[in-house]
């Protein structure tokens, strides 16, 4: 077990990610209910239900890796920092509530990173594959992910959090309007999860819809070598301007690729060598090496 867990620093991430839940839902506890001294019996309860249920919910996501759980992960775990900071400023027990913010943002730290987002990609394989997530497009990083996901979750807890307050008809209301908009902001999140390469026994396959108009497969016999991009390369650029390191793939001969031109058009394009961006070239080039796929 420790050896696979050092061969893969994936799973040791997931399962940290794990264990500092779980510290987070005990060192938390009932502290937020401290803040709501003007609320009834029944209110208080209705608050810790939708708390376990929110904790147990990401726990469960966080213990079914796959695509889908990803996204929800990445959404749900981040909104609890606000929620423990402000249990840490109303708690009687201060200490424990610094404590749980903590490992909350330990946790956040865990589920954005780009090992545990790869442990996830890689939870939709089935027989001898290997998933990589590839990098979101730059300008999506920089200018829309946090505000889509600020969103996401304001759409998504405004509702309940009324009728929580028992303001019914505003609860209501903002239930009815926020929980569509929570899921087309959420939809278009996962989107990001769709960008993926993927070992197959016979090769490799690029999946990013927004750059090719269907996944590709490479044969092995058709790829001359993965390595890092030069500076001047002269390879088409599949990365959508993610930042950081782009991996250039090298084609023995001309491959004609259905690549896409604008957000309805695409054009065949006959070319010996495109770019990537997986999140983690390195593992990748360390698994394209252990199956025989020439390195450059």
């Amino acid at each position: 077990m420790l050896e696979r867990l050092r061969e893969q620093p994936e799973r040791l991430v997931h399962w940290a990610a794990i264990a500092v839940w779980i510290a987070v839902f005990l060192a938390l506890g009932p502290a937020p209910s401290d803040g709501l001294d003007g609320w009834d019996r029944n209110e208080l309860i209705l608050d810790w239900l939708m708390q376990s249920t929110w904790f147990i919910g990401v726990l469960i996501c966080l213990a079914l890796p796959a695509p889908i759980t990803l996204t929800a992960t990445r959404i749900a775990v981040p909104a609890t920092i606000p929620v423990s900071i402000w249990a840490a400023v109303e708690s009687d027990d201060t200490t424990t509530a610094i404590v749980a913010s903590a490992l909350t943002m330990v946790t956040s730290a865990l589920v954005l990173s780009s090992a545990f987002g790869d442990r996830f990609i890689d939870g939709a394989s089935y027989g001898d594959e290997r998933r990589f997530a590839l990098r979101p497009p730059g300008p999506v990083l920089i200018c829309l992910l946090a505000p889509t996901w600020a969103v996401t979750v304001a759409a998504a807890l405004a509702g309940p959090l009324f009728l929580a307050d028992r303001q019914w008809v505003l609860g209501a209301v903002l239930v009815a309007v926020g929980w569509p908009i929570a899921f087309l902001a959420g939809r278009a999140l996962n989107n990001l999860t769709q960008r993926f390469v993927v070992f197959v026994p016979n090769g490799f396959v690029v999946h990013d819809l927004q750059s090719m108009a269907e996944p590709v497969l490479f044969q092995q016999r058709e790829i001359a070598g993965i390595g890092p991009a030069l500076a001047d390369t002269t390879a088409a650029d599949m990365t959508n301007a993610a930042l950081g390191l782009a991996l250039e793939l090298k084609f023995g001969s001309a491959i004609e690729l259905p690549v896409v031109t604008g957000r309805s058009t695409t054009e065949d394009q006959s070319l010996r060598a495109i770019l990537i961006s997986p999140s983690r070239p390195a593992s990748l080039m360390q698994v394209a090496q252990e199956r025989g796929l020439p390195i450059a």
